[in-house]
């Protein structure tokens, strides 16, 4: 790209010391372009079209439909990740009958032979969602276990807060050394030791690191609010209740099941095997 628009690049390489000959690549964003110093190979419009047309390739496919156990659900005869299907029909009335079922995925797309047929998707969630609630009512927590499960999730957000307020001050420190760069080359243009285009150059180049910096600092100051909003400020009555009300499950989403269930098999007589991530 650089030579393509009679662009030149400079300061890719930087002495680690006046003293010694050896060099470091500088990062990307240290480099000083100076454009249109030569004449130019093709266009900048037949260039857009290209990037266009190339960009035009990475479209990542839509999915259509999705279900809170697609992805855990396989086939207990070949042992193969079963497929999502989806059957819609409009009846007279203007209603549409909708039905979602798992299958194969060696017998949906006649990769092989397989005896496995479909199975309801309503059926698996139901089987999933009794066994489930079967095995998490047989945990009972103690007053002591709810403490900890406060206390490890207090030292959790402590710990990201610690984490981001240094990020914050290494931020502060490399805006303070870009502050201080742009003085030198400023003290440099005065005393005439780089010229009045370069400057301009690397006065650019300064300014927009400056800015992307402050941008950096904004975030991170934004996360460190929304992080002390997360501590737990709540009594352990409420803590109390709310673990109640979880253990109850009536309705896990797709974050909950993936996180405790590891996989569904089914096979051609409609037995449903299902298997957790955690023991009790």
């Amino acid at each position: 790209m650089k030579c393509i628009f009679g662009n030149v690049v400079g300061r890719k390489f930087q002495k680690v010391s006046h003293k010694i000959a050896k060099v470091r690549c500088t990062k990307k964003e240290e480099h000083i372009v100076s454009e249109n110093m030569h004449e130019p190979i093709i266009d900048i419009e037949t260039w857009n079209k290209a990037q266009d047309k190339l960009n035009g390739y990475n479209k990542v496919r839509d999915r259509k439909y999705d279900h809170e156990l697609k992805g855990i659900v396989y086939c207990g005869e070949c042992g193969n990740k079963a497929t999502l299907r989806c059957r819609e029909e409009k009846r007279k009335n203007g209603t549409v009958w909708r039905a979602e079922y798992f299958i194969c995925s060696k017998r949906n797309n006649y990769s092989g032979l397989c005896d496995c047929k479909q199975i309801s998707a309503n059926l698996l969630q139901e089987e999933v969602t009794k066994q489930l609630k079967k095995e998490i009512t047989k945990i009972k927590l103690s007053k002591e276990e709810l403490k900890q499960i406060y206390e490890q999730a207090r030292l959790q957000a402590k710990s990201k807060e610690n984490l981001l307020k240094e990020n914050l001050k290494n931020l502060k420190q490399e805006l303070k050394r870009n502050e201080q760069n742009i003085e030198e080359i400023y003290r440099d243009k005065i005393n005439k030791i780089i010229q009045v285009e370069d400057f301009k150059i690397i006065y650019e180049k300064m300014q927009k690191q400056r800015d992307k910096i402050l941008k950096e600092i904004k975030q991170i100051e934004s996360a460190l609010n929304q992080n002390n909003e997360k501590v737990p400020k709540i009594g352990f009555e409420k803590i109390k209740c709310i673990a109640e009300e979880f253990l109850k499950l009536e309705n896990p989403n797709k974050i909950v099941l993936e996180q405790l269930v590891e996989k569904i098999e089914f096979d051609k007589e409609k037995n449903i095997r299902i298997k957790f991530l955690f023991k009790i």
